[in-house]
């Protein structure tokens, strides 16, 4: 198989947990049926939880992290949460620990990080403005892999890999393959854990020359040169105000769980505030819109366009080896380090050699992941505030886009 996916194919017959949690017993029970009439063989959807099955699953979590508090790498007791490869909670779940103190899903989320054993945490509900945020940032500050809309739980390019059909958000990963590439991000961070993030992840000085503020300043908030950032390790971005507390005592008294936490923080980051820009990292969409002579003499060719966005093998056969990301599993998709690709010799020649009058005006949609002829797209401008902010989508009935001023900001 040619696209990004194969990396993640090799796992066999695998069947990944489904844990859906409300505290509505009949909204829990539909976002079940939702999901089982999508899904594919490899999941296993559980039945809906009851309130207190759920109650009790929220209370062992507390619970461990009182006995973690109290000196105990981990309370014994089985957890609900412990079961799920996919753990979906509502924002609006309102649980009660043992002292009766209410928490929200998100600070479920958190907890669950580092005291339970999901691979993949959804929360829903928690950002209600929009089932689609036309700013394309994500929310860095939650703790769950996907902030997400309940409504759309039930849209099957959320768990099912390519061809997809309408509404489909270039920014979901598939969540049988988020759990793989959560596994694998996690035996990097093991094996990594005093190395620089940087390093790890293969960006020079160049790469984070480009990065945003909001990108900089969740590695290294105090930064005031590159060369905090190049000096930040996995164990020491454990200490940063944001990750201070259970986080940094996880290191010493549950390496499993510091990884786990780690590898879901710093893999959002990557995501959402690096590649996310198409700036410092730029993924194959992104690239052959700007660089259509990458797509030979297919250029002409809607068909072959979207084709390219899933042939990872030829487009590697296009574009020179040394600007790829990796070869390290800790991106959910190939992408290449912009500066090295503008760089390369070859590339340069090909880009002045072009005549970019002959390529037809297609873009590419970000919210159904697909290109299509520019006058079947409405532009917008996302929230990154760099060069790369112009974007296209399709705008589908029935979904709500906001912030709406962006669909404003667009060239005309």
């Amino acid at each position: 198989m040619g696209h990004y996916f194969s990396t993640f194919l090799e796992y066999g017959d695998v069947s990944y947990s489904i844990l859906l949690c409300d505290d509505n017993l009949d909204v829990g029970a539909n976002w079940v049926s939702e999901v089982r009439a999508v899904v594919t063989d490899e999941y296993t959807v559980m039945g809906p939880p009851t309130n207190t099955d759920v109650r009790e699953a929220a209370k062992g979590v507390f619970a461990r992290q009182t006995a973690f508090r109290g000196g105990d790498a981990r309370d014994k007791k089985h957890c609900l949460f412990d079961d799920a490869d996919i753990l979906v909670l509502d924002y609006d779940l309102l649980h009660i620990d043992e002292n009766n103190a209410r928490h929200t899903g998100e600070a479920l989320a958190r907890l669950v990080r580092m005291f339970s054993n999901p691979d993949v945490v959804l929360v829903v509900n928690q950002f209600r403005e929009a089932q689609f945020d036309l700013s394309l940032r994500g929310h860095l500050s939650s703790h769950a892999d996907l902030n997400l809309d309940a409504e759309l739980l039930g849209k099957s390019g959320l768990w099912t890999d390519p061809p997809w059909q309408g509404f489909r958000p270039w920014h979901w990963q598939t969540l049988s393959r988020a759990v793989e590439l959560q596994k694998a991000r996690q035996a990097v961070v093991r094996d990594h854990m005093d190395k620089a993030i940087v390093d790890v992840l293969g960006m020079q000085d160049e790469d984070i020359a480009h990065l945003s503020d909001t990108a900089f300043g969740f590695i290294a908030p105090n930064a005031k040169e590159l060369g905090s950032l190049q000096a930040e390790t996995f164990e020491s971005f454990t200490r940063t105000p944001a990750n201070a507390g259970d986080a940094s005592e996880l290191l010493t008294r549950n390496p499993d769980a510091a990884c786990r936490y780690l590898a879901a923080r710093i893999g959002k980051w990557l995501e959402r505030q690096v590649l996310g820009p198409q700036d410092v990292l730029v993924d194959i969409p992104h690239l052959i819109q700007r660089y259509p002579f990458l797509l030979g003499d297919d250029v002409s060719e809607l068909e072959a366009w979207n084709a390219a966005i899933h042939d990872e093998q030829g487009m590697r056969k296009r574009v020179p080896p040394g600007c790829w990301f990796g070869p390290l599993d800790f991106l959910s998709r190939p992408a290449v380090w912009r500066q090295r690709f503008e760089d390369e010799a070859d590339i340069r020649k090909a880009r002045y050699s072009f005549d970019f009058s002959t390529v037809p005006s297609f873009v590419f949609l970000e919210d159904t992941s697909t290109f299509v002829p520019l006058d079947e797209a409405i532009e917008f401008r996302s929230g990154h505030h760099n060069s790369f902010d112009r974007r296209f989508a399709k705008c589908i009935d029935g979904i709500t886009y906001a912030p709406q001023r962006r669909l404003a900001f667009a060239e005309r």
